[in-house]
């Protein structure tokens, strides 16, 4: 059985932007709670400290890129501005649950 394509989305937060990110932090839950079919993996990504957040990453299962620019545009996080860049890459997933697939 042939593997799908999966589509990496990598967000980096504008600089300062802790406080805009906090204020939209339960409407992005709500967002990707409904919506976590779609997710395969996902979370805040960390500065060095361990616990500043400075961006967000999802590996998303969806059908082709057009589907995951939709996805990260209608995040909360998206419309209210957190995300200074946003990258999105297909990925061949080639390893997962410990194991080859």
């Amino acid at each position: 059985m042939p593997v799908s394509v999966h589509y990496v989305v990598l967000c980096r937060d504008v600089p300062g932007s802790a406080s805009l990110r906090r204020a939209v932090l339960a409407e992005h839950r709500r967002y990707v709670d409904e919506r976590a079919g779609l997710i395969r993996f996902s979370g805040p990504l960390l500065d060095a400290d361990g616990e500043t957040r400075r961006g967000q990453l999802f590996v998303l299962d969806v059908p082709d890129r057009e589907a995951a620019e939709a996805f990260i545009a209608a995040d909360p996080f998206t419309r209210a501005g957190v995300f200074a860049t946003v990258e999105i890459d297909p990925l061949l997933p080639v390893f997962g649950d410990g194991r080859r697939t």
